[in-house]
C-alpha cells in the first residue's frame, strides 16, 4: 500500500477560511457531491461509469434549476471536467460520488477523493486509493474518521481547520455546518494540489453526463 505521505501534494496548506467563498453558492441547497479521479479524463471516467455524454455546458447550467439529480430517478447526473491531472465530477443534489458500487471500480490504480453533502447537512468525505479506503468520515463528526490513512493523517486533518471546527461544535449550528464543509475542501486541496476556486469553476466546460441507476462497472 502506498505511504500515506503520498496521498499529499506540496502547494499551499490550505485552510478553511480560503474556502469562506463557498457559502455564497446558494445553488447547492439539495446537497452537492464534488468527487477527483486522478489520472484519467473526463471520458475515461464517462466510460468506465457506464454514462452517456448529453451535452457540454457552463458551470451556471450545472448548478442552476433543472440540471440537479430528480429524487427518485433511475439515473444520476454529473458534470464532468480536467482539471489538471485530476477529472473533477461535480453533482447538484446527487449522490453517484457516494454510491459504493460506482466509485470504488472508478478508484482501481488510481486514487478517487469524494466529498458529498446531503440536504440535512451530513455528508461524507471519502478517500480511495486503488479500492483501499484510505480515509472515510463524516465532515460534521471528524472526531470519528475510518480508513487506513486516519491517524497518520490526523494532523493535516486537524490543520485543515476540523480541529477549529471542533471548536465551534457546542455553537450555532449553521456555523458550525459551514466551517466543517470548507474544512472539507482545504484537506482535499492539501491531497489534489489544485486550490478550487469560484473563479476556476466558473471557466470549465463540463460534459453532463448520465448514468442508469443499476450501471455498475468492475473495470
Amino acid at each position: 500500500m502506498p505511504a500515506v505521505s503520498s496521498l499529499l501534494v506540496v502547494g499551499r496548506a490550505a485552510v478553511a477560511e480560503d474556502y469562506r467563498w463557498f457559502g455564497g453558492i446558494r445553488d447547492f441547497g439539495e446537497g452537492f457531491c464534488f468527487t477527483w479521479i486522478r489520472e484519467r479524463t473526463p471520458q475515461q471516467v464517462i466510460k468506465q461509469s457506464g454514462g452517456k455524454e448529453l451535452e457540454r455546458i457552463g458551470w451556471d447550467q450545472l448548478v442552476g434549476s433543472g440540471d440537479g439529480q430528480e429524487v427518485g430517478a433511475d439515473r444520476y447526473f454529473y458534470g464532468v471536467a480536467h482539471v489538471a491531472e485530476w477529472t473533477l465530477m461535480i453533482e447538484d443534489g446527487g449522490t453517484f460520488g457516494t454510491t459504493d458500487s460506482q466509485v470504488w471500480p472508478l478508484s482501481r490504480g488510481t486514487t478517487l477523493i469524494s466529498h458529498y453533502r446531503g440536504k440535512d447537512g451530513r455528508g461524507r468525505l471519502l478517500v480511495l486509493d486503488d479500492q483501499s479506503v484510505r480515509l472515510d468520515f463524516d465532515p460534521m463528526a471528524a472526531d470519528r474518521i475510518a480508513g487506513s490513512g486516519a491517524e497518520d493523517l490526523r494532523p493535516v486533518i486537524d490543520g485543515a481547520g476540523f480541529a477549529a471546527a471542533q471548536r465551534l461544535r457546542p455553537g450555532d449550528r449553521n456555523e458550525y455546518r459551514a466551517y466543517c464543509t470548507e474544512a472539507a475542501f482545504a484537506l482535499i486541496e492539501r491531497m489534489t494540489g489544485v486550490a478550487m476556486t469560484k473563479e476556476l469553476l466558473e471557466t470549465l466546460t463540463y460534459l453532463f453526463t448520465s448514468v442508469p441507476r443499476s450501471s455498475v462497472r468492475s473495470s
